[in-house]
């Protein structure tokens, strides 16, 4: 029970709660009582007039209306008019229910269409419903299916590699095999025959290995095999073919490489395997025999394999633990077949020379060559020089001399030979067509490695040839001088681009790194007979006067006199010449700081002698090193 009572809001609140009614309705109402009082009301009335009017009769008075007749006539009009009206209402009202009843009905229809409409809708939605539940169990069904067979597809590319690198690999090594080997040199020779680009094969065979499986066991056979196969990888280009092609030998396609560049990488190999020292203790040399296209064979792969093989074991013929290509092992078979040596010349006649020099007079001119016999030697160099001053031989070690005495043939196979030049010594040979062609090739290598360093090496050569001219550097010895600074930086080939083109100064790591190419060159070409003399330059050309340089820290006459040389010719181009971080300085500043850096950085001596070349001389060399 309320305590006080309602407010104003909670008034229209309640008003507000109660239902609306519609319009239609209050119209419906109003109607339903006019009817009601005209058609009810009035007849009421009238009625109840009769009563009275008898009433009046029977008590003999007059009615109301009897004496007034215009009265009663107005009364009786009026009630026929209010029963008109009645009539029209009532008829209005009955036309109103019937539309009102059609409304509700077709209402109704519509209501009940809209509902068999709505359940088969319903129907229909849940026919969708259920075919859209059926299409994602089936969608799963087939994501599941997918799934397994990307699962099967992936497992049958592994399966299927894996068969491949069955196929195509050693299962001792992990290299290539010899199928794969035949397959990549097919398409190498094919690549040839469009292009005309070069392809080189070097087939390698261990020298002894058969003492390391009989002495030592297989295992440590198969460990030795592993090693060199890891050798070759190391100091092999990414794009060169690597393969074991059968028991201890191995075979590598060199990829867009001519005779000369595959010469200087199996005498690198060569030399890597006759220095490394493997787990069981043991060296183990190698042979290596090349082959090439154009220069050896017509265009066709089983040509230039058994070129190689021919090679090789001409090598292995001659003494192992070196390298033969295709030409030199034709040219050994010749020497062997006394009918092909009376028909060729060159050094079948050096044979010949050879075997009239074993007990030759024992008058010597006193500038006469000498022909050195000795192990690892260079039989090229050795018949150049009986073809040229060589006078007498000497034999060494002297537990060779008997065998090369008693049989000139073993010697040139065994290659125990070389030339020294007398106390007088004659100008430098030319290189042989083949040297030539090697030191063009490196040549060609540094400048196409980093351009910069290729054309700074051209025109040092011109400086360091008039500087050692003018220093007395005797004439035999200037060609090891120009080769040596031609090819100062040739190990830079080794350094990696990030390093070697690196705009910036380079961090302490980086300059360890950059630091080892005169070890990287030296090792590139001291094993090339043609460039002996080249290597203290190479591997020196970074030493200081006062102890400072590297590789190895020498001090003053300890460092070559080649490369002290260089230092000079160096320090003076890199000065007077236009460089992305330096500008160029004039000859004449070049000569003061040249000789104010006398005793630390450069030779005294040298330094004396390039100061003594006359200033226009200068730039007349600087403008031939530069043009």
């Amino acid at each position: 029970m309320r305590d006080h009572a309602p407010t104003a809001e909670e008034v229209s609140e309640l008003a507000t709660d109660r239902p609306a009614v519609p319009p239609w309705e209050l119209w419906f109402g109003r109607k339903i009582s006019l009817v009601m009082m005209l058609t009810v009301l009035v007849p009421l009335l009238i009625l109840a007039y009769g009563v009275y009017e008898h009433a009046w009769s029977w008590l003999g008075a007059d009615p109301l209306l009897g004496r007034d007749p215009l009265w009663s006539h107005a009364l009786l009009g009026f009630t026929g008019l209010l029963m008109a009206a009645g009539a029209l209402v009532v008829r209005d009202l009955a036309s109103t229910v019937r539309r009102t009843a059609e409304t509700v009905a077709a209402t109704s229809k519509i209501e009940a269409s809209v509902v068999a409409k709505t359940d088969q809708i319903g129907a229909l939605m849940g026919s969708f419903s259920r075919m859209l539940e059926t299409i994602e169990v089936q969608a799963g069904e087939i994501n599941q299916f997918a799934t397994r067979l990307d699962v099967a597809y992936k497992e049958l590319e592994s399966t299927n590699a894996r068969l491949k690198e069955v196929s195509f690999k050693d299962e001792v090594t992990r290299l290539y095999n010899r199928r794969f080997f035949s397959i990549r040199l097919e398409e190498e020779v094919s690549r040839y025959r469009r292009f005309n680009h070069p392809v080189s094969v070097v087939l390698l065979d261990l020298d002894g290995f058969k003492a390391v499986n009989d002495e030592l066991g297989h295992v440590a056979g198969d460990e030795t095999l592993r090693g060199v196969a890891e050798l070759l990888l190391k100091h092999s280009r990414g794009i060169n073919v690597i393969c074991r092609y059968g028991g201890d030998e191995f075979a590598i396609l060199l990829v867009e490489t001519p005779k000369a560049g595959a010469q200087i990488y199996a005498d690198r190999i060569r030399h890597v395997l006759a220095t490394h020292e493997f787990p069981h203790g043991r060296r183990v040399s190698a042979s290596f025999g090349i082959a090439c296209l154009p220069e050896d064979v017509a265009a066709a792969a089983e040509d230039l394999v058994r070129a190689a093989d021919e090679a090789l074991y001409a090598a292995k013929r001659a003494g192992k633990n070196r390298v033969s290509t295709h030409d030199e092992s034709e040219a050994s078979q010749s020497m062997r077949n006394p009918s092909a040596a009376s028909a060729s010349a060159g050094p079948v006649e050096g044979l010949g020379r050879l075997e009239r020099l074993v007990g030759a007079s024992d008058a010597v001119p006193p500038d006469a060559g000498v022909l050195v016999l000795s192990r690892g030697g260079d039989v090229r160099t050795a018949l150049e020089g009986l073809d040229g001053d060589a006078y007498d031989l000497i034999m060494r070690p002297a537990a060779s001399a008997t065998r090369a005495v008693a049989d000139p043939e073993s010697l040139w196979r065994a290659g125990d030979m070389r030339v020294l030049l007398a106390a007088s010594p004659s100008p430098a040979c030319p290189l042989s067509p083949a040297d030539a062609v090697a030191l063009a090739t490196l040549r060609d290598m540094l400048r196409g490695r980093d351009p910069g360093t290729g054309a700074h090496s051209e025109r040092v050569r011109v400086y360091a040839l008039a500087l050692a001219e003018a220093h007395g550097v005797p004439e035999s010895q200037l060609p090891d001088i120009e080769h040596g600074v031609m090819l100062h930086d040739i190990g830079k080939i080794a350094i990696p681009d990030g390093i070697l083109l690196k705009p910036g100064p380079l961090s302490p790591d980086e300059w360890k790194i950059m630091r080892t190419h005169p070890e990287v060159g030296r090792r590139l070409i001291e094993h090339m007979p043609f460039l002996s003399g080249a290597v203290p330059v190479v591997y020196h050309h970074h030493e200081r006067w006062d102890g400072t340089g590297y590789p190895e820290g020498l001090r003053g006459e300890d460092i070559p006199l080649g490369a002290r040389i260089f230092a000079v010719a160096d320090a003076f181009d890199a000065m007077t010449y236009d460089r992305p971080y330096s500008r160029a300085i004039p000859v004449s500043a070049a000569r003061a700081e040249i000789e104010r850096c006398s005793g630390t950085h450069f030779d005294p001596t040298v330094v004396a002698t390039f100061l003594a070349l006359p200033l226009p001389s200068l730039e007349e060399l600087r403008g031939q090193a530069i043009s």
